[in-house]
């Protein structure tokens, strides 16, 4: 009977005549050539639970040999995403878990605007009398880490400039380098 192997997204459908089966991607263990001419689909839940697929009643895709037909398996189990080369799910995984680091600096980075983190700066530096360097940034960061909002205030003929580093109030500079930073 024909056998039919198509790619459906998250899982490949395996039509056998009337019979389809559809087996996730996520459980696929391993793709094999066994026996010279039988593709077997290991989903690593024990040998009563793999598929295996005689070459030669394969319809679809058609390929030339049966380790052919494995490496046509195989690419069906990339995933494709819009405007992105080819990437397997392991590497979506990994870009998941990092997309999830910067969603948890971005909430922290929050979480410190709602203790009113601008309220009151962490350090203020009024060694040169006509300017203050005062610095804003979570409790406990090191002055070296680029993790401080900066602001300068100079006094020049009775008037008051207020800058902040970089002319923005980002949590992106240095506090050890608050007098080489450019101010606007």
């Amino acid at each position: 009977m024909p056998i039919e192997i198509i790619n459906n997204g998250a899982s490949l459908k395996i039509k056998n005549g009337a019979q389809e089966r559809n087996i996730m991607k996520s459980h696929i263990r391993e793709i094999v050539v066994v026996k010279n001419n039988t593709v077997k689909i290991d989903i690593g839940k024990g040998a009563l639970y793999n598929v295996f697929i005689p070459y030669a009643d394969v319809l679809q895709p058609t390929t030339a040999s049966p380790e052919a037909l494995k490496d046509a398996i195989n690419d069906m189990l990339t995933v494709i995403t819009q405007g992105m080369e080819h990437q397997t799910q392991n590497e979506e995984i990994t870009k998941l878990n990092q997309m999830n680091e910067t969603l948890s600096t971005i909430r922290n980075s929050v979480s410190s605007l709602d203790n009113k983190v601008f309220f009151e700066p962490a350090l203020v530096d009024e060694s040169n009398p006509n300017i203050i360097y005062k610095g804003y940034a979570n409790p406990g960061a090191k002055m070296e880490e680029p993790v401080w909002a900066i602001q300068k205030i100079s006094y020049t003929d009775d008037v008051c400039t207020y800058q902040w580093a970089d002319g923005n109030k980002d949590f992106d500079n240095i506090w050890d380098n608050r007098t080489a930073l450019v101010y606007a």
